[in-house]
């Protein structure tokens, strides 16, 4: 039960008392008969003793607008800004914001009308018409929300009958028939998860059966936009309980719902387990769902008194880390543990559902390649835990979490949350294990870390000048290779210095010829011809298969040309069909295990380009990524800086301008049948076309 002071009066500060005061003088003085009052949350909240600064004032029988004039021009402050009903932005009120200055501080408050809003089928766009204070009440989202603080009278108000009652008892429901208000607004699904989820509330049986109602999922689909959805799970997860309301979401089937529509038309569709799925394992006692709960739950014990926006990074990564393992294709019968299933790889399929279900709800990219890296490197502190781990692996761990901009103890806390998770109750020896593990991967961070630093230094110890000057040759693709070797060298020995290093490189390459660690641009050239989107939508890739090519010295990551073609096939093969979002998987499988090798990095950017000219959907954060950095690094593969050219030129990414023109001045000089092959490929709806022209006159 919640303690609730009814008295607002005797808990209103000293400047809402003089804000107050002058709205009181200017209703009663130049609006005879108008009753201001403060609407919604601000109400709530001071109910609750819980401080609030977003005052929101009701008017009953004028115009927001106009009542703020009036307010305006008594105290003599500048007009307020007027937010004009705008339906295609989700503003669906006329609001007037004005900003009243109070002992030195301006107050921003926010003035509108009464209303009723009458909704139609086909839309969540309501008509708006003049109300009396209690049909304004009534048409709010839950009856918590409908409480009002009259200014002229000082009393509380509760048109509803159920807003204070419902506060007491921590009751979630509508003030009207929950069906019809979900219906008119299935937006208010997600506010009452919010609601429920921030105050602990209990949600009444008949609102929670509304919810649940099948009628909804297409009114879900369209009246309401993913953004608005995206901005309630947000603010739910930034709240006090962020675990109560993921439960919510997949006990209504909301969560359920939001996965489908993300997966449709990908390999995903109609392959997937329920999320009560048994995992079959030993090392599992729970199911799918219960483990995911308590990974959870131990993910939000560990970040409590965390910033909220790392909070919502970790909650979203432990609600993802295992949903890869519903996807039917990748069971397997254990090897070690007959009659048990495994789930190798499960934590790749887990990204990319990620990926599309975050994409679907137009979630900040940022947050979306956060969560993304987490999900699929939570896998990897698991196996520091089998035994023989050595100090080697665990730098090269560190440092490659700081490639992907991910803290590595966030990784950590990720895979210690999801091993706590085998059963409800915590096994001991696993924490005990944990904890030895993050003192050990401390010490390797101490062993990477300077004086004075808080961070692990993860720069190799040689710099591209200087490994070039070393080995006296010239920027290339080869060098993505060495420099690879570079970082590697500081793994073993953190302490080695730039005269060592050298030497190292010198020793490794020092005899090799270092361009045929990698084809040439014209070796490139001559294996990829032609990528072209024909009309009806599928894609030729044109490869050479009489070139052969050149023997590689076997470094890591470098990908043999027979492994190439056996990837190719399945490639093509899904771009005939249409099937963009296999070939994305495809694709992403590439530059996971074969990213360093040139052959396959310009593969992967003809297949993208090809992809986005068919779509802008396809702009995957992730190989995008992969792309620039290694246009970026690999000056001289004209070839795949036209490529990316391409790609810089068709979609939004936030690249400057200029910089888009100065790759165009180096490739249109060099390799200008590519750029030309390139500007064919283009669709009409570019998002920089004035920068296509532009390429058009350099060719």
């Amino acid at each position: 039960m919640a303690k609730v002071n009814t008295n607002i009066k005797s808990t209103l500060t000293p400047r809402e008392e003089k804000l107050f005061a002058i709205l009181r003088d200017v209703a009663q003085k130049y609006a005879p008969g108008t009753q201001p009052r403060v609407a919604g949350g601000w109400v709530r909240d001071h109910l609750l003793g819980v401080p609030s600064h977003d005052i929101d004032i009701m008017i009953d029988s004028m115009s927001g607008e106009d009542f703020a004039k009036l307010v305006t021009n008594y105290i003599g402050a500048n007009d307020p800004h007027v937010i004009r009903e705008n339906p295609d932005a989700s503003k669906h009120v006329e609001t007037a914001k004005a900003y009243i200055p109070i002992d030195g501080e301006e107050m921003e408050i926010d003035f509108a009308r009464a209303r009723k809003e009458v909704y139609h089928e086909d839309s969540r766009v309501p008509d708006i018409r003049p109300a009396t204070a209690a049909e304004d009440a009534e048409r709010r989202d839950l009856t918590i929300n409908s409480l009002f603080y009259n200014i002229v009278t000082g009393e509380l108000e509760d048109f509803t009958g159920k807003g204070i009652k419902d506060l007491i008892s921590d009751t979630i429901r509508t003030p009207l028939d929950p069906k019809k208000t979900f219906l008119d607004d299935p937006l208010r699904i997600f506010r009452t998860i919010r609601f429920a989820s921030k105050y602990a509330g209990k949600i009444d049986s008949e609102t929670y059966a509304a919810m649940q109602d099948p009628a909804l999922r297409d009114a879900i689909n369209t009246k309401i936009s993913k953004e608005r959805i995206q901005e309630e799970i947000i603010k739910m997860l930034k709240g006090p309980n962020p675990v109560y309301g993921i439960e919510l979401l997949k006990d209504t089937g909301l969560f359920d719902d939001i996965i489908q529509q993300a997966t449709k038309g990908t390999k995903f569709e109609g392959k997937m387990a329920p999320l009560d799925m048994e995992q079959n394992n030993v090392h599992h006692n729970l199911s799918l769902w219960g483990h995911t709960l308590q990974t959870l739950k131990n993910v939000v014990a560990t970040y409590s008194e965390s910033d909220e926006e790392v909070r919502v990074l970790m909650v979203l990564a432990a609600l993802m880390h295992d949903l890869g393992k519903t996807y039917q294709d990748i069971w397997t019968p254990s090897k070690s543990q007959p009659g048990s299933t495994s789930y190798i790889g499960h934590e790749l399929e887990s990204a990319q559902l990620t990926e599309l279900i975050m994409r679907y709800l137009k979630m900040e990219s940022k947050l979306m390649k956060g969560v993304m890296g987490l999900v699929e490197s939570h896998m990897r502190p698991h196996k520091f835990t089998e035994g023989g781990a050595k100090a080697r692996a665990m730098r090269k761990f560190i440092r490659q979490m700081g490639e992907k901009s991910l803290n590595w103890l966030d990784v950590f806390n990720l895979a210690m949350s999801d091993a706590k998770a085998k059963d409800v109750i915590e096994d001991a020896q696993i924490t005990e294990n944990y904890m030895q593990l993050r003192s050990e991967l401390e010490d390797a961070v101490r062993t990477l870390t300077m004086e004075g630093q808080t961070n692990p230094d993860v720069k190799p110890v040689l710099n591209g000048n200087e490994i070039m000057s070393t080995l006296n040759i010239k920027a290339g693709p080869w060098m993505s290779v060495i420099t690879e070797f570079v970082k590697e060298l500081r793994d073993m020995n953190p302490n080695i210095s730039k005269e060592e290093a050298k030497e190292a490189l010198i020793n490794e390459f020092g005899n090799v010829d270092v361009t045929q660690i990698s084809n040439s641009t014209r070796q490139a050239q001559q294996n990829f011809q032609v990528v072209e989107v024909n009309p009806d939508g599928t894609v030729i890739i044109q490869i050479d298969e009489d070139q052969q090519a050149p023997k590689e010295k076997q470094m890591g990551s470098c990908c043999p040309m027979h492994l190439l073609e056996q990837k190719k096939e399945d490639i093509l093969e899904a771009l005939r069909k249409k099937e963009f979002y296999k070939a994305l998987g495809y694709l992403k499988e590439l530059v996971k295990d074969y990213g360093n090798d040139e052959k396959v990095t310009r593969m992967v950017a003809y297949c993208i380009l090809a992809m986005l000219c068919k779509d802008k959907k396809y702009a995957d954060i992730e190989v995008l990524d992969h792309l620039f950095d290694k246009a970026e690094k690999n000056f001289y593969d004209y070839v795949l800086r036209a490529i990316v050219l391409g790609i810089l030129i068709t979609i939004e990414n936030g690249t400057d301008e200029k910089d888009i023109k100065n790759i165009a001045n180096d490739v249109c000089k060099l390799c200008p049948d590519v750029v030309r092959t390139v500007l064919r490929m283009l669709p009409k709806d570019i998002h920089n076309q004035h920068l296509k022209e532009y390429v058009e006159g350099l060719v």
